[in-house]
């Protein structure tokens, strides 16, 4: 599946269909203006750092996101689980800072707080912090970022994932001033995953079948090991009409050295999206 993920990945990426392209870092040259951007999205089931459920938990966020001249920003994002009643089952608040260094090299800085509600389901539970950052690199027919991610809070876990991408343009797409734009992506992600027993042991604890012998969470020598996680290949397509945007994308992600209790698998999942940028 690896080697067939990856000839997907290197035909879409150095085979681009014949369409006008750039790179995503091409709007650098652009003075960058201050705006508020309103978006809602559905999506058909939940990850968190390449790990999954057993069960689906499709769901639906509303995000609210500020961004200053000066590359600051701000934004909250809200999730709201279908198979709940709740309407919070998640809301991350983050602050960031984006800088261009070059036209072909740009950079990030952020941090985020999670809020869970009482009982949450969701592996990314087990945290609730989040300090991450990455560098940009835009070789002109390929655009090359690495992200460094580090989640604190019940658990501790530090990431490294490697994306590559490259964007399509189509100008005056069903009216003059429509874009229709594409940028598949493929990422290649490694890290620990101490996350993922402590979600175990949470969950079998708010179900009272905690294991036996102990409490809290075993943390293993094969969890807080740093070892490749996951391959990720995403293809988003999105129309732009002046301030509104619509997307709509697939991703597809296949774990790797799961841990023994750990569920994770191949899978799918497919998502809308409609933003609104004033």
């Amino acid at each position: 599946m690896a080697g067939t993920l990856g000839s997907i990945c290197l035909l879409l990426l150095v085979c681009p269909p014949a369409v006008a392209a750039a790179t995503a870092t091409d709007t650098t040259t652009v003075a960058k203006q201050r705006s508020f951007t309103v978006g809602v999205g559905a999506y058909s089931n939940s990850t968190f750092f390449g790990r999954s459920q057993t069960e689906k938990f499709p769901y639906w966020t509303t995000d609210l996101t500020y961004k200053a001249p000066s590359g600051a920003w701000v934004s909250a994002l809200n999730y709201d689980l279908f198979s709940t009643t709740t309407l919070r089952d998640e809301t991350d608040l983050s602050i960031g800072w984006d800088w261009d260094f070059t036209q072909r090299l740009d950079g990030s800085l952020s941090y985020s707080h999670f809020f869970f509600s009482p009982d949450s389901p969701l592996l990314k539970s087990a945290v609730s912090n989040s300090l991450d950052g990455y560098l940009g690199l835009d070789w002109g027919f390929l655009y090359t970022r690495l992200n460094a991610d580090y989640v604190f809070g019940e658990a501790q876990d530090f990431f490294l994932v490697l994306d590559n991408s490259r964007y399509f343009e189509i100008d005056n797409a069903l009216s003059t001033k429509g874009i229709l734009s594409f940028e598949p992506r493929a990422s290649v992600m490694a890290g620990t995953q101490s996350f993922v027993t402590t979600s175990i042991e949470q969950q079998l604890n708010r179900k009272g079948k905690g294991r036996p012998g102990g409490s809290g969470t075993p943390v293993t020598t094969t969890s807080t090991r740093f070892s490749l996680l996951n391959y990720e290949l995403r293809v988003p397509v999105t129309y732009s009409l002046g301030k509104v945007s619509v997307e709509a994308a697939w991703r597809y992600l296949h774990p790797v050295h799961t841990l023994a209790d750990d569920t994770s698998k191949p899978l799918s999942i497919f998502s809308g999206a409609v933003y609104v940028t004033f």
